[in-house]
């Protein structure tokens, strides 16, 4: 089981065991993930594709790693066992992932934040993932931080393209203004 995951430079060769997580096809970019398992062992993982982000909850079985190109779905119990979705390939973008304090993952793309219940293969049929819906229209969707049941966000208006500040309660799945920190 996976406890931490991080996104980092290239490992001297031989210093730590490494996988490589392939890919549909080759980019000239990679990722590097170190991650720790439950008895402390280090080891990397090396995904195709510029880095972004990479999010892990203890109270969820998949560890997602995103890059500019590709979302890895990875099961935290067998690393083998993982898919790739090359989301650029099926007309989507994917900019953001992260866990809420319950486990449930959530993504985003440049205009809208939604969530998934089984497997990344649900983002592929949109109409399966549950869009979250945000009373505000806005773009360049930005995850920042989590305090408590809140998440973040960063982005700017619709067309106006003025930076505002959005809250995600996991409680209510609403989002509204944080008028707190403009």
């Amino acid at each position: 089981m996976l406890l931490s995951a991080k996104i980092t430079k290239q490992p001297i060769s031989g210093e730590y065991p490494e996988q490589i997580f392939v890919a549909p096809f080759s980019t000239a970019e990679w990722t590097w993930v170190k991650f720790e398992d439950e008895n402390y062992n280090e080891f990397y993982g090396q995904f195709q594709g510029k880095p972004n982000t990479v999010a892990l909850s203890p109270k969820n079985k998949f560890c997602y790693v995103l890059t500019d190109t590709f979302l890895y779905e990875i099961d935290c119990e067998t690393l083998s066992n993982y898919q790739v979705l090359d989301f650029c390939e099926r007309g989507l973008s994917i900019t953001n992932v992260t866990f809420s304090p319950d486990g449930k993952p959530l993504f985003s793309d440049y205009y809208t934040i939604f969530t998934i219940t089984k497997s990344i293969e649900e983002l592929v049929q949109r109409e399966n993932s549950k869009l979250i819906e945000n009373p505000i229209p806005v773009g360049y969707i930005q995850f920042n931080d989590w305090e408590g049941h809140l998440l973040h966000i960063s982005a700017e208006t619709f067309l106006e393209g003025q930076p505002i500040k959005l809250i995600f309660d996991a409680t209510t799945m609403r989002i509204s203004e944080n008028k707190e920190n403009l």
